[in-house]
């Protein structure tokens, strides 16, 4: 077992230290065991307006360390550095062209200390101005040779542009250097003495930003700026032109009054602008374009959706691509009947077609994409299905040089709240495999970004190739007529987009991950192996049910017989004919059976070929099945129409063939067919119902009355075995 060290926590403050965390200003009085001991001074909570006294306590080095992670614990004031005067601006916050301006006079002060110090120049103003020409010959031949030195770069190779940073960029100022006053540099060169290079900083921040109209003037255009500022969206031109009529009738109101008041000047059309760019930016978004695009475009941004590995968080929708595709079948689709291509719309003319994909939002990788045909009323369910299905076949025919193995079984899936995605189906699919459902409101694309951004790449990067696009709007399409420029079919749009998503999409740098979607999943799959499920819960997801009787033979679904000792049982139960089927497309090699409400079992194919195959193989196979040679045809045609003229040629040579009766005969059959039926009007015809030995049992029972009873029974006659034999 590995030995668990301290980690040693670093000490940022010392004795005497002045400090500030948040709102609260403190100072170290001495350094503990346990941390520092420091005196708080009274603080208001800018929250709650709660007023706390100067308390004194130990806080921890720890706690110190982690507000100082957070970037709250500010250092005010070090007992062993120099103070900083509160009326100076500390260096760290000057801008660029402030420091660039003191390292201009940095290079004039050098030049007057090396003539200090040869004894060309005294340290007395009178002679600063009578050297100034010697001065400023000496400090611009430094500052030259300065700019020079920063100039120097490393060359490149074949003659290639150097191209500046933006730290040089930014340090190039064109400022005032027209310096003529010995006073000045006398002043330049105490304030350097006094306080370092922190005495040539000036307050050049502090120059311009005046603006030639008061602030009376301000307030009244601001005010009529802001009573324009609607979501009809006036143009500046507009404003200026408003604003001008206010103010001219202003002034004359002002002039017809008793004691006239001063004009107010009219302001120019970039003063007008100036104004208006100024307005708070959330305030002037909502005015010109509404609160929910105003939204849309300022809201901000925070660390966003944060996920620890793939499958976790799955975002799904659909879009209408910019793009016309020709419906027509050229050979992909021989093998689906007409009902399904139907269905698809593959009619010939060109359309814009939908897609319905899947992102996996922890390596930005496509889970699922395919198209959504119109009269399709709940693409979700097929779409999640393509999440966990191989798609490995679907990149091999595409002839991609990487494979699409990216898939599973995901955790969570977003989708907004269309018609499409809240039916119940979805919501049992969902259900059924245990996916946690998060809807989004519909309007608010920027809940789910991540598929969202998909889309715009593959119009950026993918439709822009081909001819035929519809441009998204009637403005950006002008005289462009997209049906007629459409040359891309079904077929080669489903190839290009699958070779776009593996070989394109996914093997591209992404920059928020630092690397591609496709490295991306493989780091990801090796920390956390996604799931995936069986083909029993795929098909109890994803499966079709129907209805089917069960025979000797088993079950016949779709020319495929399915047969094991489950079926065989469940057949041989009293009452058992007709079955319920539940079959997935995915793996047509075996079924689920059940009969009424009982448990399904799992039967697979009697002929073992269709084992672990889909729905593809058995089209195509069905295809090949039913390709019948018209040769063949017309000679088996010519068999049968010989063999049974000549069969009946024998037959009837035999006596064997039924010839035609006549009316009597038939009749006769009539009556002979009919003969022991049983009818209302035959039992009338009849009569009475009398047993057919009812005459002979009367007679019998007349001769025993008229003869005596015998007393003595007479004895019968023996009979030997000899008489027997005989």
């Amino acid at each position: 077992m590995a030995v668990r060290l301290n980690k040693t926590v670093p000490i940022l403050l010392e004795k005497d230290c002045e400090f500030q965390i948040g709102v609260r200003k403190g100072k170290v009085l001495e350094l503990r065991a346990e941390g520092y001991f420091a005196f708080w001074e009274p603080w208001t909570d800018e929250q709650t307006g709660e007023y706390h006294e100067s308390t004194a306590g130990v806080i921890s080095f720890s706690a110190v360390l982690t507000e100082n992670n957070h970037g709250k614990l500010v250092v005010l004031h070090r007992p062993l550095a120099k103070p900083c005067q509160r009326d100076r601006i500390r260096r760290s916050e000057r801008v660029a062209v402030e420091i660039a301006r003191a390292q201009f006079r940095k290079q004039y002060v050098l030049a007057i200390q090396g003539m200090l110090d040869a004894g060309d120049l005294k340290l007395v103003r009178e002679d600063f101005e009578a050297r100034v020409v010697k001065i400023l010959a000496r400090g611009k031949a430094r500052y030259e040779e300065f700019l020079a030195a920063k100039a120097i770069r490393a060359p490149k190779r074949a003659g290639a542009r150097i191209r500046k940073t933006t730290v040089e960029r930014n340090s190039e100022f064109e400022f005032s250097q027209g310096v003529r006053n010995g006073r000045t540099f006398w002043k330049w060169y105490e304030q350097w003495r006094a306080y370092g290079e922190d005495g040539l900083l000036d307050d050049y921040r502090k120059c311009g930003g005046h603006s030639r109209y008061s602030d009376q003037v301000e307030a009244y255009v601001g005010a009529i700026i802001d009573k324009l500022l609607d979501e009809e969206r006036p143009t500046l031109k507009a404003y200026h032109e408003s604003v001008s009529s206010i103010i001219s009738a202003e002034n004359e109101r002002r002039e017809r009054l008793p004691i006239p008041e001063e004009k107010l000047p009219l302001v120019g059309y970039d003063y007008v602008r100036k104004l208006v760019m100024e307005r708070a930016p959330i305030d002037h978004a909502i005015r010109k374009k509404g609160w929910d695009n105003a939204y849309k475009d300022l809201h901000s941004l925070g660390l966003g959706v944060e996920t620890s590995r793939a499958l976790e968080r799955v975002e799904v929708d659909e879009y209408t691509v910019d793009l016309m595709v020709l419906m027509r079948d050229t050979g992909l689709f021989d093998h689906l009947p007409p009902s399904v291509k139907a269905f698809i719309g593959l009619d010939g003319k060109p359309c814009r077609v939908t897609l319905s994909a899947a992102i996996d939002v922890h390596t930005r990788c496509l889970l699922a994409l395919q198209i959504v045909p119109q009269a399709h009323t709940s693409p979700l369910r097929d779409t999640i299905e393509m999440i966990y299905m191989n798609k490995v076949p679907i990149s091999d025919a595409a002839r991609c040089r990487f494979a699409w193995e990216q898939g599973g079984a995901p955790e969570m899936i977003v989708l907004d709240r269309g018609s499409k995605y809240i039916t119940d189906e979805a919501y049992a699919v969902l259900a059924s495999l245990g996916i946690t459902n998060m809807g989004a409101p519909a309007g608010k694309p920027w809940l789910k970004p991540f598929i969202e951004r998909v889309f715009r790449i593959i119009h950026e990067d993918l439709l822009l190739r081909f001819s035929g696009r519809t441009f998204g709007s009637v403005e950006k399409k002008g005289d462009n007529d997209p049906e007629q420029r459409a040359t891309l079919t079904l077929e080669a749009f489903l190839t290009w987009l699958v070779r776009w998503t593996v070989d394109a999409y996914h093997n591209k740098h992404h920059s928020a991950l630092g690397m591609s979607p496709n490295q991306a999943w493989k780091k990801a799959i090796s920390e956390c192996r996604p799931r995936s499920l069986t083909s029993a819960e795929m098909r109890e997801a994803f499966g079709v049910r129907t209805g089917r009787r069960i025979g000797v033979h088993g079950v016949r679904v779709k020319h495929i017989d399915y047969q094991n000792d489950a079926a065989i049982a469940l057949k041989n139960l009293p009452g058992v004919k007709d079955v319920e089927v539940l079959r997935w497309h995915g793996d047509i090699g075996t079924i689920g059976l059940r009969a009424g409400d009982g448990p399904w079992i799992n039967v697979t194919a009697t002929d073992p070929r269709w084992i672990g195959k889909t729905d593809v193989d058995l089209d195509i196979w069905l295809a090949h099945r039913q390709i019948e040679d018209a040769e063949e045809a017309r000679a088996r045609r010519d068999f049968v129409i010989d063999a049974n003229t000549e069969a009946y040629r024998l037959k009837k040579l035999a006596g064997l063939i039924s010839l035609p009766r006549t009316e009597e005969e038939l009749e006769r059959d009539v009556v002979r067919f009919s003969r022991h039926t049983d009818t209302a009007e035959r039992r009338r015809s009849f009569g009475e119902y009398r047993d057919i030995l009812a005459d002979v049992d009367a007679a019998d029972e007349a001769l025993a009355l008229s003869q005596p009873n015998p007393a003595q029974p007479k004895t019968a006659p023996t009979v030997s075995d000899d008489d027997l034999m005989e």
